[in-house]
């Protein structure tokens, strides 16, 4: 009953996902990504609304994560593109989700299972060409294909990377990448796997590298409305909303919330706001955000507290208890402005929503 909510629009999650389709064309397949939550938006409702859309599969970071889809009686292609630890091995293969494998523990975790259960388990081998995060270095993949070649219940049905600056300025550390990606593709078909799927196209890639498209695209900001490159007309999916809950005035030189960080400096009318940091709305917007009311914008005053915020409406014409605030996602505040005053990226503000922010599918 709290009045805090995001409203996750299910139209412009599709629209999103078919500026995906005509960027890379009939013949390229889309894993949609849906970790984290689907970024906050709600992982079963967007997962299902994707799969209606045309996503051939969806990635996902953890098994709980693909559980949850399977749960709600998702049936389409799951990859764990975090891969497993071997304990998971069991629970993985039973519920039918696809882990890229980069450890030989976990795939020999894999095999072992796999051959007791009189199954073939699909997976995707994961190559870094540069992250230096996860995946068999370039290296030793001639080595890690060897030992993998031993274990008969495994079969290699794609193969990836992924792009450390594909948003960047310059192009070269990708188009780096990339070469360093078809050579291993190369090494990986003279060990004898062909898989039938090579991917490496996060969001900007596939805005920006073409070249990099292969027959598989992993988007995952632009699905939710950020992230788009000129030309890619993109449509936020979230707009977090909130109410006004109380409006009081303060005198000049009346400090607002804890440690006083802001101080009037004459007769102010505040108004508090029922979100906080335990929302994920973070501390760190403190004097330094914007929030849209009544058509025009206000700014958030004081230290955000973790149920609560304050902001100034001493010019905000007529404004009243109850009336609406958008915290973001309209034409006045975007997610991208909130993350340009948090000093972080949209995917973090967008993933923090907290769970008990409810959502609201229109």
């Amino acid at each position: 009953m709290r009045p805090t909510w995001a409203e996750i629009n299910l139209d412009s999650l599709k629209s999103n996902f078919l500026q995906v389709k005509r960027i890379i064309g009939n013949r390229v397949g889309v894993i949609s990504i849906v970790k984290a939550d689907a970024y906050g938006h709600g992982a079963v409702s967007v997962s299902k609304a994707l799969i209606e859309s045309g996503s051939d599969m969806l990635g996902v970071a953890t098994v709980e994560e693909a559980l949850e889809l399977r749960e709600s009686s998702i049936r389409a292609p799951i990859v764990l593109l975090g891969g497993i630890q071997p304990e998971e091995a069991e629970s993985a293969i039973k519920n039918d989700l696809t882990p890229s494998i980069f450890s030989l523990a976990s795939a020999q975790a894999i095999n072992k299972y796999a051959e007791k259960s009189g199954k073939a388990v699909r997976y995707h081998l994961k190559v870094d060409t540069g992250m230096n995060r996860l995946g068999v270095d370039s290296g030793e993949i001639c080595d890690f294909l060897n030992h993998i070649s031993d274990l008969k219940n495994l079969e290699m049905e794609g193969v990836f990377t992924h792009f450390a600056n594909a948003d960047g300025e310059s192009r070269d550390y990708t188009l780096n990448q990339i070469s360093v990606f078809r050579a291993l593709l190369s090494l990986i078909n003279q060990s004898g796997f062909y898989p039938r799927y090579v991917h490496s196209a996060n969001s900007a890639a596939i805005q920006r590298f073409y070249e990099s498209h292969m027959n598989l695209v992993r988007p995952g900001i632009m699905l939710y409305g950020s992230g788009g490159i000129k030309g890619c007309e993109l449509r936020p999916v979230m707009i977090l909303k909130t109410k006004i809950i109380q409006i009081k005035r303060i005198p000049s030189g009346a400090s607002v919330s804890y440690g006083g960080t802001f101080v009037a400096t004459r007769p102010t009318i505040i108004a508090t706001l029922p979100i906080g940091y335990a929302d994920g709305y973070m501390r760190r917007l403190s004097n330094r955000a914007r929030v849209s009311v009544r058509g025009t914008t206000a700014p958030v005053i004081g230290t955000v507290c973790m149920d609560l915020a304050m902001i100034d409406v001493t010019e905000v014409p007529g404004v009243e208890i109850g009336d609406e605030v958008v915290v973001f996602g309209d034409e006045r505040v975007s997610v991208e402005d909130v993350a340009r005053w948090a000093d972080t990226i949209p995917y973090e503000i967008l993933s923090t929503v907290g769970k008990r922010v409810r959502r609201v599918y229109v």
